[in-house]
C-alpha cells in the first residue's frame, strides 16, 4: 500500500524514447502484455469518486509466463497539474475468475477492458513504461520509487523526462478513462 506519483504523456512513437532509455543503459525489467478488466462499485460511482478497481492479468515476453492475477484500488487523484498522485493497493490474487465471479455477486459491474503491451525500464529512482494500448495509441509513464517526497518524485520525473524526450502533453486522466473517451462512454 502507498502512493504513486507519476506523469503519463501521449507520444508520436516509442522507439526513440526506447532507444534512449537503452542508450543510457535502463534496465528492460518487464516486457508483457496486460489485460485489465475495471469494475464500478453499487454503492459507489468511482467515475464521480475518481477512484478504481481493477483485475489484472499479465504474460511476461521475456520469460513466456502467465503471472498469477492481481486486484488493484486506487483513490482518487492528486497532485499538482500535470503530475497524477494517488493511493494504490495491490493484492495478488490466487484466482481471477473466482474473484471477478465474487465481485458480480456483490452487485459490482464490469465498466470496461483495456489491453496494452507495455515495456518497463528501471531508471534511477524510478520506473519508464512504454504503453501500447489497444485502439488508441502509445504513451510513456514514469514513476519515481516509493518513499521519496513529493518534490523529490517531480524532479526525477522532470529529469527523466527530459533526459529520454518524453515530451508532450501530460495527462492525468486513466488509460479506462482514455478508452471510455474514444469508445464514446464518457
Amino acid at each position: 500500500m502507498g502512493f504513486e506519483i507519476e506523469i503519463k504523456v501521449r507520444v508520436a512513437a516509442l522507439e526513440p524514447i526506447e532507444h534512449r532509455l537503452t542508450e543510457s543503459g535502463a534496465q528492460l525489467i518487464a516486457d508483457q502484455d496486460e489485460h485489465d478488466i475495471y469494475y464500478n462499485a453499487p454503492h459507489n460511482d468511482f467515475a464521480k469518486t475518481d477512484e478504481a478497481l481493477r483485475l489484472r492479468y499479465v504474460e511476461n515476453q521475456r520469460c513466456g509466463k502467465v503471472m498469477p492475477p492481481c486486484v488493484t484500488y486506487k483513490g482518487a487523484k492528486t497532485g499538482p497539474e500535470g503530475f497524477k498522485s494517488r493511493e494504490e493497493i495491490i493484492v495478488d490474487l490466487s484466482s481471477g475468475e473466482e474473484f471477478s465471479a465474487m465481485l458480480e455477486r456483490l452487485g459490482f459491474t464490469r465498466t470496461a477492458d483495456v489491453c496494452k503491451h507495455r515495456k518497463i525500464y528501471q531508471i534511477e529512482h524510478g520506473i519508464v513504461t512504454l504503453d501500447s494500448i489497444e485502439g488508441v495509441g502509445v504513451f510513456s509513464e514514469i514513476e519515481a520509487e516509493a518513499g521519496l517526497s513529493q518534490e523529490e518524485s517531480m524532479a526525477v520525473i522532470d529529469r527523466a523526462a527530459e533526459q529520454f524526450g518524453i515530451a508532450g502533453e501530460r495527462l492525468t486522466v486513466s488509460y479506462l478513462e482514455i478508452v471510455l473517451a474514444a469508445k464514446g462512454k464518457i
